[in-house]
């Protein structure tokens, strides 16, 4: 049975809901103990790279699952090689807003 695109974007946006609301917790407990620039600096540099390269990395991504076991290439498959491109980019947008939050508590 063929994955449309509008089935392709929810399970793109699901796992961008699990990967951000897994941050927000991880930030919520980090923030209120040690609110740090150098942890803020390192989710903002590699939110940054995540964005800057997204497109690359979610191509050599979507390669290299394509030639594993059958249930690997499947589960990406299902996202197909542009919308592994767009989770990659959705990782770097989440982890730079995560490091900018982290910045500013840090700062004050």
């Amino acid at each position: 049975m063929p994955v449309t695109s509008v089935e392709s974007r929810h399970w793109i946006t699901a796992q961008l809901l699990v990967i951000a609301i897994s941050v927000a917790i991880f930030v919520g407990a980090v923030l209120p103990s040690h609110p740090g620039l150098l942890g803020g600096g390192f989710f903002l540099a590699i939110g940054t790279l995540n964005i800057s390269f997204y497109k690359s990395t979610g191509r050599k991504f979507f390669a290299r699952t394509q030639s594993s076991g059958p249930f690997v290439a499947r589960f990406w498959a299902r996202n197909g090689e542009k919308g592994t491109q767009v989770l990659f980019l959705g990782i770097g947008v989440i982890l730079a807003a995560a490091g900018c939050v982290l910045l500013i508590a840090g700062a004050t």
